[in-house]
């Protein structure tokens, strides 16, 4: 981690002024700073874009790490990693932003750094790949996606273990990828496997499991297995309810879901109640 400079952090203090002012200021001074005071305002830049990407800021998250990167570039050489740190972030800013085609070729970059310095069963190489993977999905290019998603389930397992939450992520995304091309059959134990591996980390009470459940019994619907679809579901309406009262939204996405599965297999009475609690819950948000 590099440390950050006293000259530096002086303009943390600017940061409740807005990334505009920021930027700015940053900007104002980066011609006068010697070397090591450079890759301080590397950090602080890319730190910047990175917090502006976790509030959804993305207009003003691109521009600081454009400059993030500007300043990498004029500071590293080309295959730094702190150069491969920014331009996975901004391909990440870019594609969550529309900007795809801007977006291939950074993570490409990115990508390549890492293997030539890292070697390519490295965990940020892992990352790069499910970024990637991530935006082929988007665009509805499973061809491209799916491998790039194996290839970062090999490596986390072999770093992390088979077990790691890394690998979880990773799986729900590849299972999304099966489910939509209709691949149900494949994308089943794809999901199954993550739910197991979400129970031993996180306890089988945790929200994310109910989300996992629920997300598992609408793939066991489709195939056909009721019987597990239900049981599914009402356990995931059980563990939302507990954790966060019998009212929350996320009760009503389960409920929808069981509506819909108890209108399918003709339990009528049954979807008429559950779809009169879905109404009294939206009723109190609307």
């Amino acid at each position: 981690m590099i440390t950050v400079k006293k000259s530096v952090n002086l303009t943390r203090d600017l940061v409740s002024y807005g990334a505009k002012v920021f930027l700015m200021m940053l900007l104002a001074v980066s011609f006068t700073l010697p070397t090591f005071a450079q890759e301080d305002l590397w950090e602080e830049l890319n730190d910047q874009a990175a917090k502006l990407l976790q509030e959804r800021r993305y207009a003003d998250a691109i521009k600081v790490c454009e400059e993030a990167i500007q300043v990498a570039t004029d500071t590293f050489t080309p295959d730094h990693p702190c150069i491969a740190i920014s331009k996975n972030l901004l391909g990440t800013l870019y594609w969550t932003y529309g900007r795809f085609s801007e977006a291939e070729p950074l993570f490409m970059q990115a990508l390549r750094i890492y293997e030539k310095g890292l070697g390519s069963d490295h965990p940020k190489v892992a990352t790069v790949l499910q970024n990637l993977a991530d935006m082929y999905l988007a665009q509805d290019r499973y061809a491209e996606a799916e491998p790039f998603y194996q290839q970062a389930i090999a490596i986390y397992e072999n770093a992390f273990g088979p077990d790691h939450p890394s690998v979880v992520a990773v799986l729900n995304s590849l299972g999304g990828l099966f489910q939509d091309q209709g691949k149900n059959v494949e994308a089943l134990p794809v999901f199954e496997r993550a739910l197991r591996i979400e129970e031993k980390t996180v306890g089988p009470d945790h929200p994310d499991i109910a989300t996992a459940l629920n997300n598992l019994a609408t793939l066991n619907f489709y195939l056909g297995a009721n019987d597990m679809a239900e049981s599914l579901y009402i356990r995931a309406l059980e563990i939302y309810e507990n954790a966060y009262g019998k009212d929350h939204p996320f009760v009503a996405t389960v409920l929808v879901n069981m509506v819909e599965f108890y209108e399918k297999v003709g339990r009528k009475g049954e979807a008429e109640r559950f779809a009169e609690r879905v109404e009294q819950i939206q009723s109190k948000y609307q």
